[in-house]
C-alpha cells in the first residue's frame, strides 16, 4: 500500500503519488494494475462506469483502458508546482523517446506547460530551437527563465495560447516579441567611441560617396549598443527605421562589416522593402553594380 510521504498530489478524482520501482495503479487503495513505464503511481477515487464494469470482471491485472481516461483526470486536475516540474522534465526526453507514457498524451504535456508558465517564470523551446536561437537562450537563461525543451507537437499546441492565470504561454515567439517591447536602444555618442571605432565610423561619407552620396532619405547614420531581434532570434547588425539608419556597435570592430551594414541598410532605405523581397535584392545588387562601375 502506498503511503502519504509519498503523495505528490490529491484532487477530486484521485491522487498522485512518486512510483517505486515500478508506476502501481489502485483505486480506493486496492491494488488493480502495475505498469512500467509511468511516471507517476496513482490512486483513483472517483470511478468511471467503464472501470466499474472492469473491476467487476478482474479485480488484478485490470486493463489500460479501463482507467486511462481517469488517470488523465488525475492528472488535469493538477495545480502544484511540483507535479508540473516533473511533467515537464520528463516532457525534455520525448524527442529521444525516453519519456514515460503519460507525456505521449498531448492533453497532458499542454496542461504541464500551461501549468507551470502559470507558476514560473519559464520559456518552451524545441530540440532546434535550442540550437537555432543559442543568443536567445543565453540572454533568457541571463534573464532568470527556466528552460524547458517541448517536442513540435506540444509548440504547436501551446502557441499563442494563454495559461491557466491568462498569461500568454512563453515560447521563442511569444519571447522574442516580449524582449522587443520592452527593448530601447542604447545610442552611442559618436565623441564615445574608441579610437580606431572613430576611424572606421568617420568612413561612412566616403562609403556613401561610392553610391553617389548619401540618399536624401536617410536622415543619420546612428550607433546603438543594443538592437532589436531579427528573425534568427539574435540582435540585427543594422536596421532602417524609416528615418534612420541604425548599426550595431559591434560593427564597428572591422570596416568590412560596418560598410557592408550601412549599405545593406541604404539599400532597405531606397527600396522601402524587406530582406526577402525582389525589390530589396533588386536594389542591393543595384548599388553593388554602382560600386563596382566605380560610380
Amino acid at each position: 500500500m502506498f503511503s502519504n510521504e509519498n503523495l505528490l498530489e490529491k484532487t477530486d478524482v484521485g491522487e498522485v503519488y512518486i512510483k517505486g520501482k515500478t508506476s502501481r495503479i489502485y483505486v480506493g487503495g486496492l491494488l488493480i494494475a502495475e505498469e512500467e513505464n509511468f511516471l507517476f503511481s496513482y490512486n483513483i477515487t472517483s470511478i468511471t462506469k467503464i472501470m466499474r464494469k472492469a473491476l467487476n470482471r478482474e479485480r488484478t491485472n485490470v486493463g489500460r483502458t479501463a482507467y486511462t481516461q481517469r488517470v488523465k483526470d488525475v492528472l488535469l486536475q493538477c495545480k502544484t508546482e511540483k507535479v508540473a516540474e516533473l511533467l515537464t522534465s520528463d516532457l525534455s526526453k520525448y524527442d529521444s523517446g525516453q519519456c514515460h507514457d503519460e507525456l505521449v498524451w498531448i492533453d497532458i504535456a499542454v496542461h504541464a506547460c500551461k501549468l507551470l508558465n502559470s507558476l514560473k517564470k519559464v520559456i518552451f523551446l524545441t530540440s532546434m530551437e535550442m540550437f537555432d536561437a543559442r543568443n536567445m537562450v543565453d540572454d533568457a537563461k541571463n534573464s532568470g527563465f527556466q528552460v524547458v525543451i517541448i517536442p513540435e507537437t506540444v509548440k504547436e499546441k501551446i502557441r499563442g495560447t494563454k495559461d491557466y492565470a491568462g498569461n500568454p504561454i512563453r515560447d521563442l515567439g511569444q519571447y522574442t516579441q516580449e524582449w522587443n517591447d520592452n527593448f530601447k536602444f542604447k545610442f552611442v555618442d559618436p565623441t564615445k567611441l574608441n579610437k580606431p571605432e572613430k576611424e572606421i565610423f568617420e568612413k561612412t561619407t566616403k562609403i556613401f560617396d561610392l553610391i553617389g552620396g548619401k540618399p536624401r532619405n536617410i536622415k543619420q547614420v546612428l550607433i546603438s549598443e543594443t538592437m532589436r531581434l531579427d528573425n534568427s532570434f539574435s540582435e540585427a547588425s543594422g536596421l532602417w527605421d524609416g528615418t534612420n539608419i541604425i548599426i550595431k556597435r559591434d560593427q564597428l570592430k572591422n570596416l568590412k562589416d560596418y560598410a557592408g551594414t550601412l549599405l545593406h541598410e541604404t539599400a532597405h532605405a531606397l527600396s522601402g522593402a524587406s530582406d526577402v523581397s525582389r525589390e530589396f535584392e533588386m536594389e542591393l545588387t543595384r548599388l553593388l553594380g554602382v560600386i563596382s562601375s566605380g560610380g
